[in-house]
């Protein structure tokens, strides 16, 4: 969710939420510890292997090589390998494959049109790539191992996970895993995986949707305008450690 992601899916009945809440409660209680999340103390553990997605026509070993010297021009803001140095810039490692193809098309003005997606300096780089490079690009990360952050706070990492797997009930937000599953892996291409992403860049993302700022998809401006500043910070530090 941290750069503007895709966000949540858009609101289900009372009842079906519910389910699909009570679910995914159930499921993440397999997959967290008793706070959800990895701490800063905790720089020991080691992190899930990378889980790759593949299409029915998988990429090449050459346009994953070409994805990789393409990264090359990334680097700078997104890390060689996709983990990204600075909480400004999104960590792209381990990203669903067919996400990040349709974000960088999304960042990609048809002609005598916006993008759908506006970003300064990606819709000048998107304007160089080709729907074979965004591809080749999103094969090559996709594939890289994550260097996951860390929540910061144990509190605000508490509040964050009953929201994460619940929701808010009295202002109708439904759980975020119902969209970006108990684990935070996502489900591409619609939702992002969140999990190890840098806390900052999704609260600035969360904080975007709600003030319209990031207006690529209505149903996470509707979701976030019924949060809080603090239950903002509190699920984005959560998800920063969620594993």
């Amino acid at each position: 969710m941290p750069p503007d992601e895709k966000g949540m899916c858009t609101l289900p009945t009372f009842a079906n939420r519910r389910r699909r809440s009570v679910r995914a409660a159930l499921g993440a209680l397999a997959l967290v510890s008793a706070t959800g999340v990895m701490v800063s103390a905790a720089h020991g553990a080691t992190p899930a292997g990378p889980s790759i997605e593949v299409s029915a026509t998988a990429p090449t070993a050459a346009q994953i090589a070409h994805g990789g010297q393409l990264a090359r021009t990334c680097a700078a803001c997104h890390g060689l390998d996709g983990n990204a140095t600075s909480a400004q810039f999104p960590k792209l490692a381990q990203q669903g494959q067919s996400y990040i193809a349709r974000e960088l098309m999304r960042f990609k003005a048809a002609p005598g049109k916006k993008p759908k997606r506006v970003n300064a300096i990606m819709n000048g780089i998107a304007m160089a790539l080709s729907p074979q490079d965004m591809r080749d690009l999103a094969a090559y990360y996709s594939r890289q191992p994550i260097k996951p952050a860390m929540a910061s706070n144990a509190k605000w990492a508490k509040v964050g996970m009953q929201i994460w797997r619940g929701g808010i009930a009295n202002r109708q937000v439904p759980a975020c895993a119902a969209c970006h599953g108990p684990g935070g892996l996502g489900m591409p291409p619609q939702y992002p995986r969140l999990a190890g992403q840098w806390a900052a860049y999704i609260e600035a993302q969360l904080h975007a949707f709600r003030t319209g700022t990031r207006g690529d998809f209505t149903p996470m401006h509707d979701i976030t305008s019924r949060m809080s500043d603090r239950q903002i910070r509190d699920v984005s530090d959560f998800v920063a450690g969620l594993r």
